[in-house]
């Protein structure tokens, strides 16, 4: 049996690609399969995956590094999979220190440096951009192949590591965990976003949105649903005062909750949201969460970007929306209000195409045929 390991510095262990994706997989295809993180204290074996971390928020690049490095020899993977720059500079120092006969794959999902560059501003932010981006490019051709979440981001790496091996393996869903729950709108109607909760992400105009469609429709019950976790707890207190001010809606804020369980707490669901703030780094990346929302059967109202019009035919199973214009928003809520019918083959729509094309069932056959090649 030969041993994969994941590594990461940036995500939790539970990450849905991380363990529900690809560690899943590799250990249901017989591999010994391991994660180990930074991002929390733990050692734990479950489903035949081996969980082993440390919380390294305290601690530098350079002491993450090491301890990262520290804690390979006991997977003693024949192939290392790192999900940031970071830890392929922990992986090649593995294999340099114990002279392994170790492949190193970069799996890519995020825009790099940009999501990390953008957090800071004027000059700072090109400093910073200038240096990770170096970094970026010397990281990435330290490793022998490139898996990439998207096509969009293949493009850069297209230029910065011509020389290496790349495969897209996108975001789609597990199937077997969404059970498709197609819902019919009769007296109540319930939005839903999904995800980390943010202003940045729109939640402010999801509920605005609910208000004013509640005041057209008052023998319409509305319900918002959040699901997630706050990113910053200042903007989660001034979020609660803000909904108070909507007294003809309701909203629920269910808190996180795991990969496998959230197609459960989609089944009330009627229509489901992403109204983020189109800036360089949303603008350029496919969201993840629609593809969940198809698989439940759940129309989606997003906010209009190239990659989901570039991605498949969306207007047979949602709507794309100028995400600063309330106005646009209500209006493709009430085409839903108005047109039962539209719905309910929205409904079916997304999750055709979620059975058909886009399920991670098929993207893991390209993984595992993709991996199996550096095992030979």
């Amino acid at each position: 049996m030969k041993n994969i390991c994941i590594l990461t510095s940036g995500h939790p262990p539970y990450d849905e690609r991380i363990y529900w994706k690809f560690a899943l997989t590799f250990a249901n295809n017989g591999f010994n399969t391991s994660v180990i993180c930074s991002t929390m204290d733990i050692s734990h074996q479950e489903n035949g995956i081996f969980i082993k971390g440390f919380d390294g928020e305290n601690l530098s690049k350079r002491e993450k590094i090491n301890k990262l490095k520290e804690l390979l020899p006991d997977s003693d993977p024949d192939i290392i999979i790192c999900c940031e720059p970071l830890t392929i500079i922990a992986a090649d120092k593995y294999v340099s220190a114990y002279q392994k006969k170790c492949r190193i794959l970069a799996d890519i999902t995020e825009w790099y440096p940009e999501n990390v560059a953008f957090k800071h501003s004027g000059v700072k932010r090109i400093i910073w951009y200038l240096f990770l981006y170096l970094l970026n490019v010397y990281t990435v051709n330290k490793a022998d192949a490139l898996i990439i979440g998207e096509t969009n981001k293949k493009r850069r790496y297209d230029l910065i590591a011509p020389f290496r091996r790349k495969i897209i393996i996108g975001y789609y869903p597990v199937l077997r965990f969404f059970e498709y729950s197609p819902l019919r709108l009769n007296d109540e109607l319930v939005m839903c976003y999904a995800g980390l909760i943010s202003f940045e992400r729109g939640i402010k105009k999801i509920v605005e949105a609910a208000g004013m469609v509640a005041k057209k429709y008052p023998a319409l019950n509305i319900r918002v649903k959040f699901i997630g976790k706050f990113q910053k707890p200042e903007e989660q207190a001034s979020f609660l005062q803000f909904i108070q001010k909507f007294k003809n809606i309701k909203v629920d804020l269910t808190g996180w909750t795991s990969y496998d369980k959230i197609s459960e707490l989609l089944k009330d669901v009627h229509i489901c949201f992403d109204l983020r703030i189109r800036n360089f780094i949303y603008n350029n990346s496919l969201p993840i969460k629609i593809f969940e929302y198809m698989a439940a059967g759940k129309p989606f109202i997003y906010s209009d970007i190239r990659p989901i019009r570039e991605e498949f035919n969306y207007s047979a199973c949602g709507q794309l929306v100028n995400p600063n214009d309330l106005s646009e928003i209500c209006e493709s809520v009430e085409k839903y209000i108005k047109d039962r019918e539209l719905l309910a083959v929205h409904q079916q729509n997304g999750r055709k195409i979620i059975e058909q094309e886009k399920n991670w069932e098929l993207e893991s056959a390209k993984l595992i045929s993709f991996i199996s090649r550096f095992l030979t």
